[in-house]
């Protein structure tokens, strides 16, 4: 006879609080500055007490860096086990995993680009640093995926994937709009199609 082991109510009720609590804080942190988001705020947004915050997560940095760390989560797992396969990754499989971890949250991109370029909000972009350098170790660098490419600079080559796979992402809507662009996830999906075959066209030195 098997021991069937389940979460009790007050286990579920605290995890549930505290999926709130990092739902409202994503709502709150990209729709406004870091310094402009009170933890009354938050604790409105998710429907429950300003002590929860504290209970959970210390204070407002602690409640930022779980959301955070929420959200990066599907990268660094893809980064590591695209680090962990037998198979050599190509620019393919870089493009690829960062499309498909970025389209169900494509407005993260923006956050954290809006963030690092503001002068302010210094604690959480020391967050963001420090939770995004173990990816940074984890992706494979260009100049391993440059073996048998000819004479392309790492570093450029690095440039350009970063604006290929980045940009699309931040870009503002009135810009997009302008170029009859619609941001959704159909586009997402056909952008990264073709951002690949681009890079694999240009890069096997195809005909025009």
């Amino acid at each position: 006879m098997s021991l069937m082991v389940t979460n009790s109510p007050q286990k579920t009720g605290q995890d549930n609080v505290r999926a709130r609590l990092i739902r409202a804080a994503y709502t709150c942190f990209t729709a406004a500055d870091y310094d402009k988001v009170s933890i009354r705020q938050i604790a409105e947004s998710a429907g429950v007490n300003m002590a929860m915050i504290r209970y959970y997560f210390g204070n407002k940095l602690g409640l930022f860096e779980a959301m955070v760390t929420e959200y990066i989560q599907p990268i660094h797992s893809r980064a590591k086990a695209l680090q962990k396969s037998h198979d050599k990754p190509t620019v393919a499989d870089i493009v690829a995993e960062f499309y498909q971890t970025m389209i169900p949250n494509p407005e993260f991109p923006r956050f954290l680009f809006q963030l690092m370029s503001s002068e302010h909000s210094v604690a959480a972009k020391g967050v963001i640093y420090k939770l995004f350098q173990p990816i940074a170790e984890l992706t494979p660098m260009p100049q391993q995926l440059l073996e048998g490419w000819g004479e392309l600079d790492p570093q450029l080559l690095k440039m350009s994937l970063l604006s290929l796979m980045i940009f699309p992402f931040v870009m503002p809507t009135p810009m997009a709009k302008l170029h009859g662009y619609q941001l959704n996830e159909e586009f997402y999906q056909q952008l990264a199609k073709h951002n690949i075959a681009l890079l694999e066209h240009g890069m096997s030195g195809g005909k025009r």
